[in-house]
């Protein structure tokens, strides 16, 4: 310690504990920009030494601060950045939710393919064990050769073989899919796998597909994010290389005591008032060459931003043009599963006059899985695709709806 009338220095020991408490609470003012901050604080000082206590408190502080320039606009920048990073988490939740749906869309499907296979194999069993029986007559009476004959039970055999695989198949889909829907007592039960229905709609429009992901996607909501902060980070620099100033008023309350009760009791009024300017007067090129680098950085993220931002309508335009291809070609496939089916069935029935060989028979069924086929992956793939748009968009287009809509109704309806 320095003593104040000699000014020599000493060295004594002091052992005391410091602690403090505040509460304080901030608000921007945004139609200037300024800030305007309420608080209250608490110091507490114990010196062991002398064994005595000291509070020192600020019942009240009103602080306000406003910058000459550019205040309203960082404000606005800011809220809207933070607007920005809120919509963009509550689009990712809904996109995460689409997600879990896409895959219980797709587990479904692999159920109705393998029930749909099973179906047709079991029928196709019960048909060709009919043929059997013709077949032997046949040749019995001398209609059929033995190798007709056999070709006929290889074909029986075949049938069997695919009903006791897609069988097999069934079985599995089905437990996949009621495990992840939590659905145990599927697995015990009879449940009844519907053909989906032809409800999609026929034709999407890829304008509207896109204006719906661009305000709705979670990636063009983070584009739109670092679209702002590009800008605020411009304006910043700006602002900091040019003319400015900054003033601060403030009100508060403080008195010391050594109780605690009497550190409250007819406190001092303090008032105060700076005013800060800042006035850039020697540059020497440093501080245009700090701006000429934001505005080189500024215009290479709005390059990368438009660049992205088409790569993404090009990437919904593709999905749009797959889900109206698709739709397409779930109607022809319906069609030709049904044509085909009915064609097995004709041949069937001449089978028994003789008119049809077991050629003609054999190829009609492999026609007959390749229409399944085509008809299965027409139904999966335009899904797929609606699917994908609708992740991409977070728009249904089938119940014309957002999704926000769908999953925060209660919300979406109070505001």
């Amino acid at each position: 310690m320095q003593n104040s009338e000699s000014g020599n220095y000493s060295y004594v020991e002091d052992y005391s504990n410091n602690s403090s408490t505040e509460i304080a609470i901030r608000q921007k003012v945004g139609i200037i920009g300024g800030e305007l901050s309420v608080s209250s604080r608490l110091n507490y000082l114990r010196e062991f030494s002398n064994n005595r206590n000291r509070f020192g408190t600020n019942p009240l502080y009103i602080n306000y601060s406003q910058p000459f320039i550019g205040g309203f606009y960082n404000y606005k920048r800011q809220r809207g950045i933070q607007y920005a990073v809120y919509n963009n988490s509550l689009k990712q939740y809904c996109s995460e939710m689409s997600d879990i749906q896409t895959k219980a869309v797709n587990l479904f499907m692999t159920l109705f393919s393998s029930k749909l296979a099973a179906d047709l194999s079991h029928k196709n069993l019960l048909i060709s064990d009919t043929l059997l029986i013709a077949s032997k007559a046949l040749l019995d009476n001398g209609y059929f050769t033995e190798y007709e004959y056999h070709q006929m039970e290889l074909q029986q055999l075949n049938n069997k073989y695919a009903f006791e695989n897609s069988t097999k198949n069934y079985q599995k889909a089905l437990r996949e899919l009621s495990t992840f829907l939590n659905r145990p007592e599927w697995i015990d039960e009879e449940v009844e796998i519907l053909t989906p229905e032809f409800n999609l709609p026929l034709q999407i429009d890829e304008k509207s597909a896109i204006v719906y992901a661009r305000h709705n996607s979670p990636f063009a909501l983070s584009q739109e994010e670092k679209r702002l902060k590009a800008e605020q980070t411009l304006f910043t620099a700006k602002l900091n290389n040019r003319f400015n100033g900054n003033i601060k008023i403030s009100y508060g309350l403080n008195q010391y005591s050594d109780h605690f009760l009497d550190a409250y009791q007819k406190p001092d009024y303090t008032q105060g008032v700076m005013i800060g300017i800042q006035i850039p007067i020697f540059q020497w090129g440093i501080n245009r060459n700090k701006i000429r680098m934001a505005k080189n950085n500024y215009q290479n993220s709005m390059i990368e931003i438009d660049q992205a931002e088409v790569n993404f309508d090009n990437n919904i335009k593709d999905i749009v043009e797959d889900y109206n291809h698709n739709m397409n070609l779930w109607f022809v496939a319906t069609k030709s599963y049904q044509l085909s089916q009915e064609q097995y069935v004709l041949l069937a029935h001449k089978f028994h006059s003789g008119k049809v060989s077991v050629y003609d028979l054999a190829s009609a069924q492999q026609e007959q899985y390749s229409a399944m086929q085509r008809y299965y992956n027409a139904i999966q793939n335009a899904w797929n695709s609606f699917c994908v748009l609708r992740k991409n968009t977070l728009f249904d287009f089938s119940k014309q709806t957002e999704l926000k809509d769908l999953f925060f109704p209660i919300t979406s309806h109070d505001n």
